[in-house]
């Protein structure tokens, strides 16, 4: 039987078991969700963890920038695509050492005192940790967009926002729930057997070959990202796409604070977010993007319009800010961030897999929508400052239906079919 070079190898018919596909997802899953670990880490669970040890607010502050690297990684992303050895495979090359110096650095981070002569060695270790597990993203998502099309790519991508949450809730929340029981070196060891069990797997999964052999004069470059047709709409989409969560969970939050919510309790709201986002908007996200990507995006922006409706109803009192109507926008906004998060995703790796050097076209539309997560959360926040909750509820209602609108724009500009 022969395969069209272009077909991806999971893609095409009887070119792999059942099997063999399971313990790719497997693989892809194991990795997606250890990308969420120092991201966790990071936002949530060192900070608390230093601010107990004693550490100024002032040096605090700074630690979330460990999370730099996932906004400029498209930088070396050609690299990645570029370099690899042959005998262990073009992807594995990449995540079998970024897994492994994940690995070692949270095993480090078990030994680092998070105050005086070792913090900087400890935030260090974080940073490094960090970098591998962006660089890693580069090359799975290369991996997915190389290999899989179609109801597949839905998959994969519920499998990297579902992972990459459940990573996050792990590495922050989790960390903390534990951190009394097992101490710090005990949390730090037991984080490091993920990213070491990745690399087992990894190792036990053989990759299959590229598609097209590698030339010369089809390396990666960013240049080459920058000229396909379409990436510029695709640059919005992806800097606007994660806005909607980003800012819906960045000032609901500050406003239940101001509703006079006890910390414990707007907490307990941000988990149930992650949770409904994780088991109900993911899967019924890749289901609908199964079907159609486009039209699950669109609706998902209509369901979070929805959801910053309500907010505004429960900001101008209409509604009580107890916890039924809380839950019900929140939980709106949960499951249309899944929609809009698996869809999105799908999109920008079949563009990158329709191309010739998906790492790089992929992570540099990640990064545009990592940018525009922190640039809309700050400014959605900047605005409710100065107008008030409704009037910025109410504006992010109509911005969403707006952008409901650019997608069916997008729907029709970049009829892509992988």
């Amino acid at each position: 039987m022969s395969v069209n070079p272009d077909t991806p190898p999971l893609a095409a018919a009887n070119t792999s078991s059942e099997a063999g596909r399971l313990r790719f997802f497997l693989l892809i899953g194991a990795l997606y969700f250890t990308q969420g670990l120092p991201m966790g880490l990071s936002m949530e669970a060192v900070p608390v963890l230093m601010r107990q040890a004693g550490v100024s607010m002032d040096v605090i502050a700074l630690v979330p920038l460990a999370g730099l690297p996932w906004i400029i990684k498209f930088l070396w992303a050609p690299m990645v695509d570029n370099r690899w050895h042959a005998g262990l495979g073009r992807r594995k090359s990449w995540i079998v050492p970024m897994q492994a110096i994940l690995a070692a650095c949270l095993l480090l981070l078990g030994f680092l005192p998070l105050e005086g002569s070792g913090l900087w060695m400890a935030v260090t270790a974080l940073a490094i940790g960090t970098i591998a597990s962006a660089t890693q993203d580069t090359a799975t998502d290369g991996l997915a967009a190389e290999q899989l099309a179609g109801r597949g790519l839905a998959y994969a991508n519920a499998l990297q926002v579902g992972g990459m949450m459940a990573g996050f809730m792990v590495g922050g929340g989790g960390v903390l729930m534990v951190a009394d029981a097992l101490g710090q070196q005990g949390v730090f060891l037991l984080l490091a057997l993920f990213p070491a069990l990745t690399v087992a797997i990894a190792l036990g999964w053989r990759e299959p070959p590229r598609p097209v052999p590698a030339r010369e004069d089809t390396r990666a470059r960013l240049a080459y990202t920058f000229r396909r047709p379409g990436v510029a709409l695709l640059l919005v989409l992806a800097f606007i796409y994660g806005g909607a969560h980003a800012g819906g969970l960045s000032v609901s939050k500050i406003f239940l604070v101001d509703q006079g919510w006890l910390n414990q309790d707007t907490g307990l709201v941000s988990t149930i977010s992650g949770l409904v986002m994780l088991v109900i908007g993911c899967p019924l996200g890749s289901a609908l993007t199964a079907r159609n990507r486009w039209v699950a995006m669109g609706t998902g922006m209509l369901l979070a319009a929805t959801s910053f409706a309500a907010w505004g109803l429960i900001a101008g009192g209409i509604l009580p800010s107890g916890w039924l109507s809380v839950s019900l926008a929140i939980g709106l906004l949960s499951v249309a961030s899944g929609f809009i998060a698996v869809s999105a995703a799908t999109i920008i790796m079949a563009f990158g897999g329709a191309g010739k050097q998906a790492g790089t076209d992929v992570t540099v539309l990640q990064s545009a929508n990592v940018l525009g997560e922190m640039a809309i959360a700050g400014v959605v926040v900047w605005v409710a400052g100065r107008t008030g909750y409704a009037a910025t509820f109410a504006g992010a209602t109509v911005a969403l239906v707006l952008a409901a609108l650019f997608v069916s724009r997008a729907a029709r500009s970049l009829p892509v079919t992988r």
